[in-house]
């Protein structure tokens, strides 16, 4: 299916489109594998460790992934928003935002928790040269702000989650479409 240059204009790019799913699977995973995580038993340590490091490594991508969707969209435009009040498109470019920095200081926060705790961090198997050592109140501090920053994605998300739903079944404006979903054309 091809798609005509006015319909690619109102749509973000595939990179853009690629790295926003990839992101927010990933998330929705992070989310609740830290939550269920906290409950595994500290001993045995070996499945809380695996556990954690698992974590570890997927919030690390998260950053990693986060540092190419900045640029990315420094680099892009996105498409112009469908006619709505301006209070709404003010709103959506705050969450937008409020994402985007919320994404890098969660795993941010996290890495450097993890540097500060005295245990190395691995990502995928590898570990990574430690610099910080043990440091129990920035380990503490930095742990409580990881818990602040789940807290705040899962609101922010949820406007996100809530605005694209309104968008799509009330509006009826199209809006994600340019995020790639189409409406199915009912015969």
């Amino acid at each position: 299916m091809r798609v005509s240059r006015s319909d690619a204009a109102q749509r973000y790019s595939r990179t853009a489109i690629a790295l926003h799913w990839t992101i927010a699977v990933l998330v929705i995973a992070q989310f609740a594998w830290g939550w269920w995580m906290q409950q595994i038993p500290k001993e045995p340590v070996g499945l809380r460790v695996d556990a954690f490091n698992l974590h570890k490594s997927v919030g690390m991508t998260i950053l990693a992934l986060m540092v190419v969707r900045i640029g990315w969209r420094l680099a892009h435009r996105p498409p112009p928003l469908p006619p709505m009040p301006s209070w709404q498109a003010a709103v959506a470019r705050a969450n937008h935002v409020a994402l985007y920095v919320l994404l890098v200081i969660q795993p941010l926060s996290g890495y450097l928790g993890s540097e500060f705790s005295g245990y190395p961090v691995k990502v995928f198997g590898m570990t990574l040269p430690s610099w910080a050592g043990k440091d129990v109140a920035m380990k503490d501090f930095l742990s409580g702000m990881h818990l602040a920053t789940s807290w705040a994605i899962a609101a922010v998300v949820g406007l996100h989650v809530g605005a694209a739903l309104k968008h799509a079944l009330v509006d009826r404006d199209g809006l994600l479409e340019r995020m790639g979903i189409r409406r199915r054309k009912i015969a």
